[in-house]
């Protein structure tokens, strides 16, 4: 099962071509279009199930899949955590937990992007399972100067369940350290931040190269965001 989680920064009618190369299963896709605008747009993605949930029909946050795995909005979803959005996957091989992440800011500072992210991380805490996945635009590092201390506690808190980002456990790197950015600010590749997660329980089956992040050479030209693509089983 190949899973990818990528901004698009908007208009994913007219970009979801060069998702679809990489042959995902499951899509994670901030910044994207409603089904109903979709529709209107007439923009035929290869994905038949779709969830979503924004207050833009032009920006909005969406899950995709293929048609073996069915999506269903979980009624835990709290629209208070904007936006992070729980859904059950059922596929082939039985259903699971999937945490859809595109956090935003509000105007106090103890409502900030990561706020959101640890509010909703500690809420559904004692539900997540070693099958779980949580996964998206967290907008969220250590080294902000606001509220970056949140980003810790939530990787901690995560940790404590067994579940870690799966770019620091391939890359052995601690969060504020990275070394390769999944998004640039204003596109400018002086302007580099790591913002986009991945994060499963540490018994889950990766294989050694089932995890990679888009390079900017390839992507920058889209997004500021770069895609995520995790591979999971064997």
């Amino acid at each position: 099962m190949r899973v990818v989680t990528w901004n698009c920064q908007m208009a994913f009618r007219k970009k979801f071509e060069v998702i679809e190369a990489l042959e995902p299963d499951i899509l994670v896709i901030p910044e994207s279009e409603s089904p109903e605008f979709l529709a209107q747009k007439g923009a035929a993605l290869p994905w038949v199930n779709h969830v979503w949930v924004g207050e833009n029909p032009t920006k909005g946050l969406s899950v995709f899949a293929r048609a073996e795995f069915a999506l269903t909005l979980k009624p835990s979803h709290e629209p208070s955590h904007r936006f992070v959005v729980p859904v059950e996957v059922t596929g082939p091989e039985g259903c699971f937990d999937l945490y859809a992440f595109w956090t935003q800011a509000e105007k106090t500072l103890s409502k900030g992007y990561v706020t959101h992210a640890l509010n909703a991380v500690s809420q559904f805490g004692e539900d997540l399972r070693p099958d779980t996945l949580l996964l998206g635009d967290f907008n969220s590092s250590p080294v902000f100067k606001q509220n970056g201390r949140k980003h810790v506690e939530m990787v901690d808190h995560l940790a404590a369940h067994g579940f870690s980002s799966l770019y620091h456990r391939f890359h052995a790197q601690d969060h504020g350290a990275e070394d390769r950015a999944t998004f640039f600010l204003h596109r400018h590749r002086a302007k580099p931040y790591h913002l986009d997660y991945i994060f499963c329980h540490d018994s889950q089956d990766v294989p050694p190269k089932g995890f990679r992040l888009g390079d900017p050479d390839d992507w920058l030209h889209l997004s500021d965001h770069m895609p995520l693509i995790a591979d999971f089983g064997p």
